[in-house]
């Protein structure tokens, strides 16, 4: 039997917040107080490359938790409680993203799905969008438009959005799926209620931000309003969806980041 002091916890952690999380580790300021950060640390998962997809990301988080999982069941003599642990709670995602059921084809999914795949296609478009920027902002100076530091703050906000509208397209539809699991398992256990409304909450989070950063773009390129409008229509859709198939999602407090 592994001796418990071989399964290290710190009394500063914040249970459960890689749950509610958008997995973008390199900009939260809480990793060090994230069990599922220290497991890959442990793990020697080195950060995430920037090249690497989110889908990727994620399913090499989940497989981690699911090795460290096992590794609980082997250290303890006991059966594990009906409820699941912190830790085994992040387990429920894998199923979602390895399973083909009724979510896939909920109205809900679908919009997600079409919010994907129409990000995916203006970030091909428009792969050159900050180095025109950057072109366009030398320009600028250089003529007296307008201040280095000037140029600086609206180069640094339009690469915010970009990043953000590149994240979050890929992480919405995973963790709409992963809320839609309420739809399909129909659960009266308080528990996993909680937990899917804490999921939809995180795609809400997700889409405010993203509609900010689709602002964003459109405030120093107006000409792509109407380009985007389609685009905008199809993400905010989802956000009422979502709203009126989770009326409490808005109201969870997400641990630590809440």
């Amino acid at each position: 039997m592994i001796a418990n002091a071989e399964l290290p916890t710190k009394p500063d952690l914040i249970p459960g917040i890689y749950n509610y999380c958008d997995s973008w580790c390199e900009r939260c300021p809480l990793t060090n107080r994230c069990r599922s950060f220290q497991l890959q640390q442990e793990s020697g998962i080195k950060a995430p490359d920037p090249n690497t997809s989110l889908v990727e990301q994620l399913t090499e988080a989940l497989n981690m938790t699911k090795q460290y999982i096992d590794t609980l069941h082997k250290a303890s003599s006991s059966f594990l409680p009906a409820t699941p642990s912190s830790d085994e709670k992040m387990t429920l995602e894998e199923a979602v993203l390895n399973r083909r059921h009724q979510t896939k084809d909920h109205p809900v999914a679908t919009l997600a799905t079409s919010y994907l795949k129409q990000t995916g296609s203006w970030l091909l478009i428009e792969k050159g969008l900050l180095e025109r920027a950057g072109q366009q902002q030398l320009r600028d100076v250089q003529l007296g438009i307008r201040t280095e530091d000037e140029a600086m703050i609206l180069l640094n906000n339009l690469r915010d959005a970009y990043e953000q509208i590149r994240w979050y397209r890929t992480l919405i539809p995973v963790k709409t799926k992963a809320a839609l699991r309420a739809v399909e398992e129909q659960t009266d256990d308080e528990y996993l209620l909680s937990y899917y409304d804490g999921k939809a909450k995180l795609v809400l989070v997700s889409i405010d931000q993203s509609l900010k950063a689709w602002q964003t773009v459109m405030a120093y390129y107006p000409e792509t309003t109407d380009d985007l409008l389609n685009t905008l229509s199809i993400l905010s859709r989802l956000g009422r969806q979502i709203e009126m198939l989770f009326p409490n999602a808005r109201a969870f407090k997400r641990p630590g980041l809440d």
